[in-house]
């Protein structure tokens, strides 16, 4: 069952049922627009990244891992795939800005940034874009993948756990008074899935019945272990119409399997579309948790698969997104930043037949129910 904060905590979050948690405070969720459900603007992804075995390392790939990327070396990163630390991070708020206005230039109103505890969230600086721009920016809680856990995961307990998120959504991160507005994106890898990740999971699937925030998932467990995942959730009493399976992409060649999670109720999130590594074409995708899945998605099959689960009756059952992540997938830094969905995926879906108020549907009408605060249970 759902476990409340403290009765030294304000549940400030009682009032939210039927509105949306922006980082600048509740809206009226009908205020949203077209809207991208798993961005990054802030983040810090070197925990625990290091440069490798230096082993027959040339020197100059050693020494490029500790540089400043720039357009002039960025080449080096998405060209030849070279490691560099500083390209795992996304810190500078001009850039931020630059890159938001830049989506709302094609018509994006809101982005959700599921950066959550100990990969760099940053509320205070995603409040003062949100200002600078006039765009919607939900920010996410929980935890993301286990090298992001945190040093005592193994002896927190999952109310412990829930507690933390509940307090990210009611009152706000620390002092800032800026609150979450969805639960995620919360790290399960799988195969197998392991103690702390359950734990996470469990205190996410309280904490979202004790404030009505949904659930975004990476992964949500690697493939059947996503129906074991949906099974956990829904014994804990969370309804499934609250929860995305995340980086749904290389599933995209296995419509039965997508069909299959999208009869439980759950929403399916295409969301590495046009993101480095996930490139345009129709190679088949890679499938297994970690690095190597990104790599397979494939931009034109999810294009392809997206019109067969509309035809199957799940229109309303799927989100859209670009998993803007690193430096280089940035339009500052050569990327295609966040609003590759509204200038060239949306296009691409036309031609396949997709009406446009199916193409509302999936960036305005899905989103919003998804991020519409439910009663608390």
């Amino acid at each position: 069952m759902g476990k409340t904060p403290s009765d030294s905590e304000s549940l400030e979050g009682v009032d939210m049922v039927g509105k949306a948690m922006t980082v600048t405070g509740p809206i009226d969720a009908a205020h949203l627009g077209a809207t991208v459900m798993h961005e990054h603007i802030f983040i810090d992804f070197t925990n625990g990244l290091t440069m490798g075995p230096p082993y027959n390392t040339p020197a100059t790939e050693v020494a490029f891992w500790d540089e400043k990327l720039t357009l002039e070396n960025v080449h080096l990163v998405r060209e030849r795939g070279l490691r560099n630390k500083d390209s795992a991070i996304i810190s500078d708020i001009r850039i931020a800005v630059k890159e938001v206005f830049d989506f709302k230039s094609w018509g994006g109103n809101t982005i959700v940034d599921v950066t959550n505890i100990g990969i760099g969230r940053d509320p205070l600086a995603l409040r003062r874009v949100a200002v600078e721009t006039g765009v919607n920016l939900v920010m996410g809680s929980g935890w993301y993948a286990k090298r992001f856990h945190p040093p005592d995961m193994d002896q927190r307990t999952v109310e412990d756990l829930t507690d933390e998120i509940v307090r990210d959504i009611t009152v706000g991160v620390g002092e800032t008074g800026v609150r979450s507005g969805i639960i995620g994106e919360i790290g399960i890898d799988g195969g197998p899935l392991t103690r702390n990740e359950l734990k996470s999971l469990k205190a996410s699937a309280w904490a979202s019945l004790s404030t009505g925030a949904a659930i975004s998932l990476h992964y949500g467990g690697t493939d059947r272990e996503r129906l074991q995942v949906a099974a956990i959730l829904g014994e804990e009493g969370v309804n499934m119409d609250r929860v995305i399976f995340g980086h749904s992409d290389g599933y995209a060649d296995d419509i039965p399997f997508l069909i299959e999670q999208l009869e439980m109720g759950a929403y399916i999130q295409f969301d590495l579309l046009g993101r480095v590594g996930a490139p345009i074409s129709r190679i088949p995708p890679v499938r297994g948790p970690g690095p190597t899945k990104p790599q397979g998605a494939t931009t034109i099959l999810v294009g392809e698969a997206v019109p067969k689960l509309i035809d199957a009756g799940f229109g309303d059952r799927i989100l859209l997104s670009q998993d803007v992540y690193t430096k280089i997938d940035l339009k500052t830094y050569g990327g295609t930043g966040y609003s590759f969905i509204l200038e060239k995926f949306v296009p691409f879906l036309r031609n396949r037949g997709v009406t446009e108020k199916q193409i509302m549907t999936l960036l305005v009408e899905n989103p919003r129910n998804i991020l519409t605060f439910a009663a608390p249970k």
